[in-house]
């Protein structure tokens, strides 16, 4: 097992995702409400917020609830240009997101839980009924398409395809969590300083049962962490490929 690096001066993360996906209560859509509800909150600490109406808002509710593809979707996004963190907003979903670079995780968390307070002191979202955490990483060490930098191997028959193009998506059962892992290489990817190509390695980890009360999500915060970061570094990278991105381990 691989240790887990405290960080790595080479970060591969292009963007950390919180979400929670819930049922409105009597099935009112909320999208268009939380935003006017939170944003006050949330320009407390960021006083350069600014508030965007995403074109998914024009999309008539009725499509939207009964398409698959839809009901999770964005309706509108909050953001600040000085900040890495953005707010979304839909009738079931709320996300945080914290693009490149990564503000750490103990800076994460803390928007996660003030974010948490904020949604559920307005009192219109309900206990959700999921929540994740998501990781993803863009890899650039070896030139795509390769998996040469993961605990990974494919093939048909007698067909390696190691260093073929890939699009995977498997779930891994982690005792009381699921992982969802995707890969795809080569995979192009648009960065705020241009566009990379590399081997995308996106996971999200959630508990497989619901929360039964707006404690019980915190208080897992920690957990969902620990667990995506354990298979991360300990199943997912190889050794070689976690001493290229120079780690730095806790003492």
């Amino acid at each position: 097992m691989n240790r887990i690096p405290r960080r790595l001066k080479k970060e591969p993360l292009i963007e950390a995702v919180w979400q929670i996906q819930f049922e409105p209560i009597g099935g009112t859509p909320v999208g268009d409400l939380l935003p006017g509800a939170l944003f006050n909150a949330l320009r407390n600490e960021h006083a350069t917020l600014q508030l965007e109406r995403l074109p998914t808002a024009d999309i008539p509710v009725q499509i939207a609830s009964n398409d698959p593809n839809l009901r999770n979707m964005a309706k509108y996004r909050m953001e600040a240009p000085d900040s890495p963190f953005i707010f979304q907003f839909g009738d079931r979903i709320v996300t945080l997101n914290c693009r490149r670079p990564y503000a750490g995780w103990q800076e994460f968390r803390r928007h996660i839980v003030t974010l948490l307070s904020h949604i559920q002191g307005c009192g219109i979202v309900p206990v959700p009924q999921r929540h994740s955490l998501r990781y993803i990483n863009l890899l650039t060490l070896d030139p795509a398409p390769s998996l040469a930098a993961l605990q990974a191997s494919v093939k048909v028959g007698v067909h390696d395809c190691r260093e073929q193009p890939i699009q995977a998506r498997v779930e891994l059962c982690d005792e009381a969590y699921t992982h969802v892992l995707q890969l795809v290489t080569p995979a192009q990817v648009q960065l705020p300083n241009g566009s990379e190509v590399g081997t995308l390695v996106d996971l999200e980890t959630f508990p497989m049962e619901k929360p039964q009360a707006w404690g019980d999500i915190e208080s897992q915060i920690d957990c969902l962490h620990e667990r995506l970061l354990k298979l991360f570094f300990g199943s997912i990278l190889t050794a070689e490929t976690i001493a290229k991105m120079e780690p730095e381990y806790e003492a």
